[in-house]
């Protein structure tokens, strides 16, 4: 059972990172393509380019609110499971033990569960 509780920390903040980043590229398209549309010297392309801004705005808008969830609840489960793998790590511990004498887990919730199955301290 400990297996399904099993988190990568360190990949869910590498993802917590991505989505941020993606979120701001997404923010910044519109004036990354401002930017460009000045530089093309063909009106073709700035109107087209010109389209696609107001034409993609409520997309854009839409994903962005969809991204800042996504990295609420990513950062939420790290928060989370770090939390309890502390309150374990504590309850396992010796009597008495600071938290700064709580191991860091590699496997998350899942790995402090593992411990505990297994009987380790």
């Amino acid at each position: 059972m400990a297996s399904v509780f099993g988190l990568d920390r360190k990949a869910a903040i590498a993802l917590s990172g991505e989505l941020t980043s993606i979120r701001a590229s997404l923010a910044s398209l519109g004036s990354d393509i401002d930017e460009a549309r000045s530089n093309t010297g063909a009106p073709e392309v700035e109107g087209a380019l010109v389209r696609f801004v107001h034409g993609s705005a409520d997309s854009r808008g839409n994903l962005d609110q969809l991204l800042a969830r996504a990295i609420g609840l990513v950062n939420g489960l790290i928060d989370g499971t770090g939390a309890v793998d502390a309150g374990l790590a504590r309850a396992l511990g010796p009597a008495g033990a600071p938290l700064s004498a709580a191991p860091d887990l590699a496997g998350g919730l899942g790995g402090a569960l593992g411990l505990a199955a297994a009987g380790a301290p």
